[in-house]
Formats: C-alpha cells, structure tokens, sequence
C-alpha cells in the first residue's frame, strides 16, 4: 500500500481494540489450565506443594517421573479452561460479521482442534525439567538444590511467555476464524459473494510478510499469499508457524461490490 492516508485506520482501530479485549479474556484462561497443570507436576513428581518460583520445595529423594500428569490430562485442562473461552470469542467475532447467519456448530468443531493445537506444551515443560535434572547431576549439584530448581522452573512464572503465545496465537485466531466463519454462512444462505481483506498492524513489530500483505484482497474460499504461505485468514492455524505464532493482523470482510 502507497504511503498516505490509510483508507483501513478506522478498521484497524476498532480490531486493535477487539483484539486486546480477546486476549485480556483468553489469558486468564490460558493461566488457569496452565497453572493447574504446573501444580500436577510438581505434586506428580513429588517437589512439595510450592506455589511461586520463591517457593521451597519439600526435601526428598529424585523426583517420581512416573508421576507425571501426560498430555491426556492437559487436553483435559485446555477443554475444561481455554475451550469454552476461545468459543465465546469466536462466537462474538461471528455475530458481529454478519449478524444475521445460522450459527452452523463451526465453532464446537474448530474449539475441539485446540487440544490439538497446543499438545506441544507439556512435551516442552518436560524436556526443560528432565535437561535441568540432568545437567545439574552432571554437575555434581545435590538433590536437595536439584530439586528446588525444578520447583521453581515447575511454576507459572516460569511460563509467563508461553501462556503469553498461546494467548496471543489463539485469540487472533478466533477472531479471524469466526468472522470468515459468519461469511461464509451469509454467503451461502443468501448467494452474495462477500470478499476480505487482511489489514497489518501498522507498527515496528510486524513482520515483513505480514506488512507486505497488508491490503490484499480474496475470495472468501481462496486463501492470502503470505511471504509465499497461503492461509484462509490471519493466525489460521494451518499455516507455517512463522506466520501464524503471535499474529496480530486482521481481516476486513464485506459483501462485494
């Protein structure tokens, strides 16, 4: 887009602020699934009861690994927290799109993707707890400190920039998602050909391809050129993680001209 008037700032205003009431929403959802899970780790392995990265663990031999809470327990804590949240803004995003389209049950079926989504997280923490239990014996460090570090790594403050991704990633996409969701229903029921158009963050943080995208037009079923990726909409979980992980643009959907 030409340098000049931006013909998208009253669109690009309005979606930075939906944006940021999405995530101020999803993050206190995200932090209760996350920290529960964090609390069956350190019980699970048998680090004591504490709570903040400050907190001293109970005194104790190795930590049980076979006490470990498993993926199965975190897909549970991600449909009991995350799930009922990201669908409440899906669903927001949807009405507001297009008011007047059937809700079709799209969002039962892209909030059970999540678990899905998000499965890598535990594998994570458990390759950073097992690297630190490893490391620190070969050290020679003693069981006593061993297992305060885990204690302290097995905590939310620990996380605060995973739970930041995930709430950033799944807000956008939610938003995104349910708007294209409501115009693809309105334009099924009514036979108008609606269009969108991805709008940037106009800032220093953008990415390059998402910058040069910024104005690009579609058809609701084809998807956006980005830096070579083609997605539906912007955080579309279906694309390359480099274009989807923290994204922050929007998109601007309407019946065609």
């Amino acid at each position: 887009m030409t340098a000049g008037r931006d013909p998208w700032l009253a669109a690009r205003m309005r979606d930075r602020s939906r944006v940021a009431a999405a995530e101020t929403e999803l993050s206190t959802a995200v932090e209760a699934a996350t920290g529960a899970f964090l609390a069956e780790v350190r019980a699970g392995l048998g680090l004591g009861g504490a709570l903040t990265a400050a907190g001293p663990p109970s005194d104790g031999g190795a930590p049980d690994w076979s006490g470990w809470p498993g993926e199965s327990r975190w897909r549970r804590l991600v449909q009991q927290h995350i799930a009922p949240v990201w669908r409440r803004i899906w669903q927001g995003a949807y009405g507001r799109t297009a008011p007047d389209a059937p809700e079709t049950g799209r969002a039962e079926d892209e909030a059970d993707a999540l678990a899905d989504r998000l499965r890598s997280w535990p594998r994570r923490v458990w390759d950073r707890l097992r690297r630190a239990w490893r490391d620190g014996v070969a050290r020679g460090e003693s069981v006593a400190e061993l297992r305060e570090r885990l204690a302290g790594l097995a905590t939310l403050e620990e996380w605060d920039g995973s739970v930041l991704t995930m709430t950033r990633t799944e807000a956008i996409g939610a938003l995104n998602a349910g708007a294209l969701g409501a115009a693809l229903d309105a334009q099924a029921r009514t036979g108008r050909r609606w269009t969108k158009r991805w709008l940037a963050t106009r800032d220093d943080r953008t990415r390059a391809t998402h910058r040069a995208a910024d104005g690009q037009t579609a058809p609701l079923h084809e998807q956006f050129d980005v830096g070579g990726a083609h997605v539906q909409f912007p955080g579309d979980p279906r694309g390359p993680a480099g274009e989807v992980i923290n994204c922050r643009c929007s998109m601007q959907l309407a019946p065609a001209e």
